[in-house]
């Protein structure tokens, strides 16, 4: 949190879809006059071109997102790394197909001037391995996975943050099961990303708390609620976290970032309609995030 109880507010978005994407080259002034800091850029869909450009055009397409960005005042504060659904990691060769995306992301993240990028686990038992006792298989791929992963984005600088899950079944979802991982590889450019909704999913967790056990090693947050059913990507509020106990935890924690709400208005709204939602979302999440039960931090 910053000083003063003022706080810095990120939206994800893709340039390929139609929610900020529907304003092309001025989605970062639009992002800014609705009230946003900073941006959560969108990297998950390996169709678009950006992982099908040559060298020399990715650079050129990435510097001028970097400087637009720039000119509207808005921070790049995070990028999110390539995710298949349902899960494809089954083979050596789904697991090298995706690493090879994956680096790709890291030098998209470090050409937008970036430093942190959300990954998901590697999901090679799918999303049930704890039901199937493959746990401990899980774990050694992902170790394998990462450390090449991290080696490659220590090149760039560029800080890979590992996101938790809403699968209840998986093996590394939970808040606690991702610290572990982390600490095992034992390295600085291995953070994490802290998601409210998918702790919601988990009965008995409590985001303030999990925020607590995981401190320092917060990094990025995506922001959204559900009705711990589903990881349904609500405005907060909407759904049952305890919104006064998220901002006591991260105050206490003395996280100083971004935070990025992971929910938007519809893109099928009339540009009138999305203005007038993100602008009162904005609004609304600035008002939970820098007061504590009535009172400003």
């Amino acid at each position: 949190m910053q000083s003063g109880g003022h706080v810095k507010t990120g939206m994800s978005f893709s340039p390929y879809e139609s929610t900020y994407g529907r304003y092309g080259a001025a989605k970062f002034s639009v992002l800014r006059q609705h009230g946003y800091n900073a941006a959560d850029y969108d990297l998950c869909d390996t169709d678009t071109e950006l992982y099908h450009l040559d060298e020399t055009a990715l650079e050129r397409k990435m510097s001028a997102e970097k400087a637009a960005a720039q000119a509207a005042g808005i921070e790049i504060s995070q990028t999110h790394g390539p995710w298949r659904w349902p899960p494809q990691d089954s083979t050596a060769q789904d697991r090298a197909e995706r690493m090879e995306k994956m680096k790709k992301s890291v030098v998209i993240t470090a050409l937008l001037g970036c430093r942190h990028l959300v990954i998901h686990p590697i999901m090679p038992y799918g999303i049930e391995d704890l039901e199937l006792h493959r746990e401990k298989e899980t774990r050694e791929l992902n170790l394998a996975f990462f450390g090449e992963l991290v080696a490659f984005a220590k090149q760039y600088g560029v800080i890979i943050c590992l996101e938790n899950m809403p699968m209840v079944n998986f093996s590394l979802a939970t808040p606690e099961q991702i610290l572990s991982f982390v600490q095992e590889i034992g390295d600085e450019h291995l953070q994490i990303c802290f998601d409210t909704g998918h702790v919601a999913v988990f009965p008995g967790l409590s985001v303030g708390d999990e925020i607590r056990r995981l401190g320092d090693f917060i990094k990025v947050f995506h922001i959204h609620d559900n009705n711990g059913d589903r990881d349904a990507h609500l405005y907060p509020t909407k759904g049952i976290i305890d919104w006064a106990g998220f901002a006591a935890a991260v105050h206490e924690t003395g996280f100083d970032g971004v935070l990025s709400l992971e929910t938007a208005p519809s893109g099928e709204y009339d540009d009138a309609r999305f203005e007038q939602e993100s602008i009162e979302l904005n609004k609304l999440f600035r008002s939970l995030a820098e007061s504590r039960s009535g009172n400003i931090l």
